[in-house]
């Protein structure tokens, strides 16, 4: 990367050490060179990229497989999940403790988890030792053996932390918004699913999901580190070359209710003396021609103590300790989220502010000061999500998974700098939405309830796994 960046991460760190509020370090003026990285297909489908990064002592390879929760069968939501949780438990020649103490003597990490998109098997090894690391990584991914003591363990597990998620109200409420905004569609359930679907998944199921989901042609490695690129795919095809190409059904998401007007869903669970609140609406994809902009408008919004939201309903209203905006950019529309969380007493005035503040974000003006502080605060993020072996992997791997184009993190700095207080109104206008919405509240409806009157169309359900 060129050397502007290195300065410029420097000034972000004295900046950060300093307890600084905004982040004032110059951009780089040209640009950021993502470094060089080889993209081969092998003939059985599998897409390989591979970036060096001379005197890197470590090698991160992520493998993503293009089926997540979203392709759970319906009745066996978390199936996706759950496979991804089994995969470590055990190959033909190596046990869960085998496999463990293989990882540990290398200091590596090796783990997999399902979103709802995607499954992503993750390791993470020293250079030496990444033959062994992309060994072990292939061996979980196609010859898990699914044994059925493990398959019951993990299963059980699983439906126990289910069970317990509503002792975390801020997840909870997510979920049970997002079940809402997407009610009817792949995208409703969580990626770990439901304690019924997960406890009606036999060892069947997840052998089957995993021949009718797991294929090569369906799956992205990226590989960055302290690695050579022809070394690396030799070693790639000895140990993924053997995957057989198969035909994976394509998965139709559905398309979430459009929303007219207002709805208030109070989620109940008596004895709560806090209330979570979600308010939002469907937002983007992650391919969206205008995400960098909504990056630094989103910014504007609710990102650090001078942001609209904070400074308002935050610091000068004290309603909450902590509110953010928030895009979940997936293959298909993601959601759109307010999330904070205030006294029963306040819960009403915390949802006035925030729309109020989301009407005044949205009639403007936007202030010069405030588009060049979201920038930075643009910019410092995505530069240190490049600073490491996996940040990269990463980064290389969700352009491919999302076709971005290949030179979206090269001309990042140009396009941050191209957003304007004229051309950022319209993104606001068009991505910022607060008339047609979904208020959930997670609290004890009983001192809630009739604060709420009057907001919108009113339906209240009981708090359940």
């Amino acid at each position: 990367m060129k050397t502007t960046l290195v300065a410029a991460m420097a000034a972000l760190l004295m900046a950060t050490t300093a307890g600084a509020q905004t982040i004032d370090f110059k951009a780089p003026a040209g640009g950021i060179d993502l470094p060089a990285y080889s993209r081969t297909v092998l003939p059985n489908g599998l897409v390989v990229l591979v970036m060096e990064r001379p005197g890197d002592a470590l090698v991160h390879a992520r493998l993503t497989i293009r089926s997540g929760s979203a392709a759970d069968p319906a009745g066996k939501e978390g199936l996706a999940a759950l496979t991804a949780a089994l995969l470590t438990t055990g190959t033909p020649t190596r046990t869960a403790e085998q496999l463990a103490a293989e990882i540990d003597f290398a200091g590596g990490v090796l783990q997999a988890d399902a979103g709802r998109d995607a499954t992503e098997i993750t390791s993470e090894f020293l250079a030496r030792d990444v033959k062994k690391q992309l060994e072990l990584l292939a061996d979980v991914t196609l010859r898990p053996v699914f044994a059925a003591a493990e398959v019951e363990r993990v299963r059980a597990q699983r439906v126990a932390e289910i069970a317990a998620t509503r002792e975390n109200p801020e997840s909870y409420a997510t979920s049970q918004f997002e079940a809402a905004l997407y009610a009817g569609t792949r995208y409703a359930h969580t990626p770990y699913g439901t304690g019924r679907g997960v406890g009606s998944i036999g060892r069947d199921d997840v052998v089957a999901f995993h021949r009718a989901r797991y294929a090569p042609n369906e799956a992205i490695l990226a590989i960055a580190g302290g690695v050579k690129t022809a070394a690396a795919l030799e070693l790639v095809r000895t140990a993924f070359g053997g995957w057989e190409r198969r035909s994976v059904a394509k998965v139709e998401i559905g398309t979430p209710k459009k929303l007219e007007g207002r709805s208030v869903l109070v989620v109940d669970a008596p004895g709560m003396n806090q209330t979570q609140v979600r308010i939002g609406s469907t937002g983007i994809r992650r391919s969206e021609p205008d995400f960098v902009a909504i990056e630094v408008a989103n910014a504007i919004l609710s990102a650090g103590f001078s942001s609209r939201l904070t400074e308002e309903v935050r610091v000068n209203r004290s309603l909450t300790y902590s509110i953010r905006s928030r895009f979940e950019p997936w293959a298909s529309v993601g959601p759109h989220s307010i999330v904070t969380f205030t006294r029963n007493a306040t819960t009403r005035d915390i949802i006035d502010a925030t729309f109020a503040e989301l009407k005044k974000f949205r009639d403007g003006p936007i202030r010069e000061s405030e588009l060049t502080r979201a920038k930075n605060i643009v910019l410092s993020r995505n530069l240190l999500a490049l600073e490491t072996a996996e940040g990269l992997a990463r980064m290389i791997s969700t352009i491919e998974f999302h076709g971005l184009p290949r030179d979206s993190v090269d001309n990042l700095v140009k396009n941050v700098q191209a957003v304007t207080t004229e051309s950022i109104a319209g993104i606001i206008r068009k991505h910022f939405d607060s008339d047609d919405a979904i208020v959930l509240v997670y609290t004890t409806a009983s001192d809630t309830e009739k604060q709420l009157e009057g907001l919108g169309t009113l339906r209240k359900v009981q708090a359940v796994e």
